[in-house]
């Protein structure tokens, strides 16, 4: 009978927790959804500065929806006023909105999972494509001439041996800042990509003038196997920031005022479509998981592509081989 009434006793206890565990659920508040979300980007071993970028964005969303509001309360008509707040307060443009908007949708999409918000669909802006801005020849000429060793500093050389690593491999701006010097194969002329956007070890060609270019700049880097390639004035670790900055202020001392990093990856990009590379490798060396934006690269390009649109063309190719053509009897 004793036994009897402590399982009684232990099933209420059960069923009053289960009850509050419920209760509690249904008022939880957006704040204490993110950090039950910010816990399970930690489980899925989500790097510090994913992390940090969704900490940055719903940090947005907190300035235009108290932290305290529930999940429950959310719903699409709030997303939507919070579009047409970053479009008027915040003026910001459709394609940063649109950026906001898919990390913001991996935070609710989360909470939906769970039931803590009611179940819609959260979709981006219909915007114009913008144009994919690349160096001119003329630029890339003026960049990419060689600094005199006996005069310049460090940091112009190791600028000039950075914008030909970019032209010469297309990678992104936090690949290169983590590539290491044990990462360069000169052997068998390779380059090693640890640090990827999608995490998958990545592996590319060097080419012959890239390979004499990083031979050389090792004379001078100096440095060990496990030491950061390209490093800032001090030695230390370069930051995607201050890799930014310091190409700004190299490419305005040479007089170009465009500026950008991710700009020698579409010029990289650009020249390789012209030259008529193969756009499976291009996907592969660029580490693109889809062809989508190697078809956009194609499209963005393709009024280049008829420059020279005679020369390859298969029929013209035989039209040198025509002795004449047969003129139309006229009556």
């Amino acid at each position: 009978m004793f036994l009897y009434n402590v399982h009684i006793i232990r099933g209420e206890i059960m069923r009053k927790k289960i009850e509050l565990q419920e209760i509690q659920e249904k008022n939880l508040t957006l704040e204490q959804g993110f950090k039950k979300f910010i816990v399970s980007c930690k489980v899925k071993n989500l790097r510090p500065s994913t992390i940090k970028h969704y900490k940055d964005i719903v940090g947005v969303f907190f300035k235009f929806i108290p932290k305290k509001t529930l999940c429950s309360e959310i719903t699409k008509e709030i997303i939507d006023r919070f579009v047409i707040y970053m479009q008027e307060n915040r003026k910001e443009k459709d394609v940063s909105i649109n950026s906001t908007l898919m990390n913001l949708r991996v935070f609710i999409y989360y909470l939906m999972r769970y039931d803590y918000v009611p179940t819609f669909k959260i979709s981006k802006l219909k915007v114009d494509k913008d144009i994919i801005n690349t160096y001119s020849d003329a630029e890339i000429k003026i960049l990419l001439k060689k600094p005199d060793l006996k005069k310049c500093k460090f940091l112009e050389y190791r600028n000039w041996v950075i914008c030909n690593f970019l032209l010469g491999t297309g990678c992104r701006a936090r690949t290169l800042v983590n590539l290491k010097i044990k990462d360069l194969d000169f052997e068998n002329n390779l380059i090693t990509y640890r640090f990827t956007k999608n995490r998958r070890q990545q592996i590319i060609p060097m080419s012959s003038a890239l390979r004499n270019i990083l031979l050389e700049y090792l004379e001078y880097r100096k440095g060990q196997e496990d030491d950061y390639l390209f490093v800032n004035a001090y030695g230390e670790y370069l930051k995607t920031e201050w890799l930014s900055h310091n190409l700004i202020d190299y490419n305005r001392k040479r007089g170009v005022a465009t500026t950008g990093v991710h700009r020698w990856r579409h010029t990289f990009a650009k020249k390789w479509i012209l030259n008529h590379g193969d756009i499976f490798r291009l996907q592969k060396i660029l580490g693109h998981s889809s062809m989508d934006m190697v078809r956009n690269y194609v499209n963005m390009f393709q009024t280049d592509l008829s420059n020279e649109f005679d020369k390859f063309n298969p029929l013209d190719q035989m039209e040198q081989n025509r002795k004449g053509y047969i003129k139309m009897q006229r009556k």
